[in-house]
């Protein structure tokens, strides 16, 4: 059992961090009718990378998921420092914390894919040997990163699919949100990461 809840954690942490809701046909950039100036401008960084600099900074966190619908919910602690790269294009993720009594580190990228206009996340941890890549949108009106991507969950023998919202509710809290799909078909609140601002001393 201890081990199944490892997995469902770490399935949702992979599945959680980044990646969004694509809605309608692919809408990236086409090549026809670019100038070159336009063509360059799609290797910088833009207006879009700049919606991600609120999570730049030190993390507390909070970490709640739930192995099923019908499952208590599980707590866990840990800390997040999240940082620019290469010239501003790509946010860094250090994760660690403690999840059932043992060490957990995480390894994010996010970023902003000029060319596909879509939001681009990477993820890896220690609860896993998978490797999550997930594409998604910025919806203004509600200040929040819709994501959708797709994980192997060795629990059902297929890949399934998970939808995550990111939630900035301040400069200083953001939640994680992800909804995932029992083996019924019935989607539930599988995971929820409450990111609050690390105050410096």
């Amino acid at each position: 059992m201890k081990k199944a809840i490892r997995f469902v954690l770490g399935a949702a942490v992979v599945a959680a961090s980044a990646g969004c809701s694509l809605r309608g046909p692919n809408d990236g950039v086409r090549p026809e009718g670019l100038t070159p100036l336009e063509w360059a401008s799609l290797s910088k960084p833009g207006a879009s990378h700049q919606l991600l600099d609120v999570f730049a900074g030190a993390w507390d966190v909070k970490i709640t998921f739930w192995s099923d619908p019908k499952a208590a919910p599980q707590d866990s602690h840990g800390s997040s420092q999240l940082t620019w790269i290469l010239g501003d294009r790509f946010l860094k993720e250090d994760f660690s914390g403690d999840v059932l009594g043992e060490g957990y580190q995480g390894l994010g990228l996010m970023g902003y894919d000029a060319a596909s206009r879509r939001f681009t996340t990477v993820w890896l941890d220690s609860l896993n040997t998978a490797i999550a890549v997930q594409k998604g949108s910025y919806l203004p009106d509600s200040n929040s990163f819709e994501l959708t991507g797709e994980v192997y969950d060795p629990l059902l023998g297929r890949t399934k699919t998970t939808q995550t919202q990111i939630h900035i509710t301040s400069k200083d809290t953001y939640t994680v949100t992800m909804i995932d799909t029992a083996p019924n078909g019935r989607e539930f609140k599988s995971l929820e990461i409450v990111y609050t601002r690390r105050v410096s001393t």
